[in-house]
């Protein structure tokens, strides 16, 4: 993934030139110069400019040239008993323990869930529209898209967003938070400790 600074851009007496000499090693042809000189005046974040391998996406006071994703994601299935998965991201360590003298997690990649509510298989999985749950801390459930905004994500970061679910419930939106109804309390007999480890 590239950055570019837009004002720093906008100030150069010869932007056409200096636009093309970026794109034109991702793929991007010279009539598109004008289709990206013109997201470096547009108010919509999140839009694109697209080539055979790669996009342009305005994302605040940046244009960000990001890979296409040539691959569909594939959903994950994890039984009770594996300790360790794979995936896009990078994989998952689980482990199963008693609540003795349990501290709590500070660490976004680390989750500590209560078995209780858990129903096996889990799913890992990309996040997708309409996606919701009820981030660690609240009663009210929240969408997704909004819980991103609220993080300051950019258009990229969100999509590489991954969830775990439990019979269909976000139980884990990875590296990011908890949902409220699997966390650990005073009386939880067994929890499931997840550690996630990025490429």
């Amino acid at each position: 993934e590239f950055q570019v600074p837009i004002v720093k851009l906008k100030k150069s007496n010869t932007v056409a030139t200096i636009v093309w000499e970026i794109i034109k090693q991702f793929g991007f042809s010279a009539q598109q110069i004008t289709e990206v000189v013109k997201l470096l005046d547009s108010n919509d974040n999140g839009a694109n400019v697209f080539s055979a391998t790669h996009r342009i996406i305005r994302n605040r006071n940046w244009l960000i040239i990001a890979t296409l994703e040539t691959e569909n994601a594939k959903h994950i299935v994890v039984e009770k008993n594996d300790k360790k998965i794979d995936f896009q991201l990078g994989y998952l360590q689980f482990r199963l323990s008693g609540n003795t003298a349990v501290s709590i997690a500070s660490d976004k990649n680390t989750a500590q869930l209560n078995t209780e509510n858990l129903a096996y298989p889990l799913i890992i999985r990309p996040c997708k529209t309409g996606d919701y749950f009820y981030p660690l801390g609240m009663q009210k459930k929240k969408k997704l898209s909004k819980f991103f905004i609220d993080q300051k994500l950019s258009k990229t970061d969100k999509e590489k967003v991954w969830v775990i679910e439990s019979n269909k419930k976000i139980v884990w939106v990875i590296g990011l938070r908890i949902d409220d109804r699997f966390k650990i309390t005073p009386t939880t007999p067994q929890l499931l400790s997840i550690q996630f480890k990025a490429n």
